[in-house]
């Protein structure tokens, strides 16, 4: 199977979105190219699901680039050195660089509880919350909640509690 390498600009594709973030983009047509069409179609089909982002896609993506810059060796002759690990290290720089944007791209948004917001009106038919009741049902563990309330009729420990910290709910 022959690897294809297409790229038509940033937002044409998610493949391209994403050869775009990784700038493996070949903008002297030299053909030189980090990642085929296929390679970066397997990214997006392994991590599309589950980060839905394609700053993160293209993070592993970059890791897979310094992975193959690991291999590399560094040559020397005639007073002319070629060192090809700081690639590496670039593109590991380049995938953290990314996970940082995924990061402030969710920045600003609130998280949805489903009904704890406080201006969050209720579904209809549904009677108010009451977030205390019930708390003191098991006294032996002790006090839940600071105020003194307790269930009407409760013992706790020898001692009897006060009619002034009973509370009865209709």
């Amino acid at each position: 199977m022959a690897m294809t390498y297409v790229y038509d600009g940033p937002g044409v594709t998610r493949k391209d979105t994403i050869r775009y973030l990784l700038q493996d983009t070949d903008p002297d047509g030299a053909g030189e190219w980090l990642l085929s069409d296929e390679e970066i179609s397997w990214h997006i089909t392994e991590w599309g699901d589950i980060w839905h982002s394609d700053q993160m896609i293209a993070s592993f993506a970059a890791e897979t680039i310094a992975a193959r810059y690991a291999r590399e060796a560094s040559y020397s002759a005639d007073g002319v050195s070629i060192s090809l690990g700081p690639v590496g290290d670039q593109y590991r720089a380049l995938a953290a660089s990314l996970r940082e944007r995924h990061k402030m791209h969710n920045v600003g948004g609130f998280p949805d509880m489903g009904g704890l917001s406080p201006n969050e009106p209720l579904e209809p038919n549904t009677k108010p919350f009451a977030f205390g009741k019930g708390i003191h049902d098991f006294v032996e563990a002790g006090q839940q909640e600071f105020g003194g309330i307790y269930p009407p009729d409760q013992e706790v420990g020898n001692w009897k509690v006060p009619d002034y910290e009973r509370v009865v709910e209709p």
